[in-house]
């Protein structure tokens, strides 16, 4: 259980506890800070630092960047289709398919994301072979502590695959350009790199609603 700081509780599956235990419990022991705190620094990372803790953590990891803080942070908890990545300072990301789906610990924390077509509730756009036209809803709180809820049209643009590095691999990833026209008439775009077989996600980079947080990720070892 991970407690935001507006008091909010997200209650997640501890699937992964008996992985990190060891790990947890060596750093209370020896008096550290745990590695889910230790690895997400308040300052933009070089790279290959991040490359070099991925390479020696044998944990499922993302390369993640919030806009207050960036870093390498491990799987906290994992329920297909979802997966928790604790951040540290009471913070937490969720994905779901290994897209954005909430977040915790921000200054604003996103809720909850939905996606529809044709009025019909589907998991999420870039599964499809050719990802058709699809509405979004995102649900999230705001600095004063008020509850937001906004709708966009949504499109993906998925290229040919290219050649992209990631923190322990070059892969071969189809770019998926992310456009929401939000109600209100914002835009905002965003890019989604996924793999053209499985159509996973390696990398995405967006922003969570109109002048919401701009979050950034990389798969550095993968949980799946």
């Amino acid at each position: 259980m991970f407690r935001a700081a507006s008091g909010r509780l997200f209650r997640v599956p501890l699937v992964a506890a008996g992985l990190l235990a060891p790990w947890l419990l060596a750093g209370c022991a020896s008096g550290g800070a745990s590695p889910l705190t230790g690895v997400l620094s308040d300052t933009l990372g070089a790279s290959d630092d991040d490359a070099r803790l991925a390479e020696a953590t044998p944990f499922a990891s993302l390369v993640l960047d919030t806009g207050d803080r960036s870093g390498l942070v491990v799987l906290g908890a994992a329920s297909e289709p979802d997966t928790f990545w604790p951040t540290g300072n009471e913070g937490l990301i969720s994905l779901r398919h290994g897209g954005l789906q909430a977040t915790a610990g921000l200054e604003e924390d996103l809720l909850a994301t939905r996606y529809r077509r044709n009025g019909e509730a589907i998991a999420v756009p870039w599964q499809q072979p050719t990802p058709a036209p699809f509405t979004l809803t995102r649900t999230w709180e705001d600095a004063d502590g008020l509850t937001r809820t906004r709708q966009a049209r949504g499109r993906l643009a998925c290229a040919p695959a290219q050649e992209r590095e990631l923190p322990l691999a070059t892969l071969k990833l189809e770019p998926c350009a992310l456009t929401l026209e939000w109600q209100g008439g914002s835009t905002t775009e965003g890019t989604l790199w996924r793999e053209p077989t499985s159509r996973r996600l390696w990398a995405v980079e967006e922003q969570a609603w109109p002048d919401g947080p701009e979050i950034r990720w990389e798969v550095a070892r993968q949980w799946w």
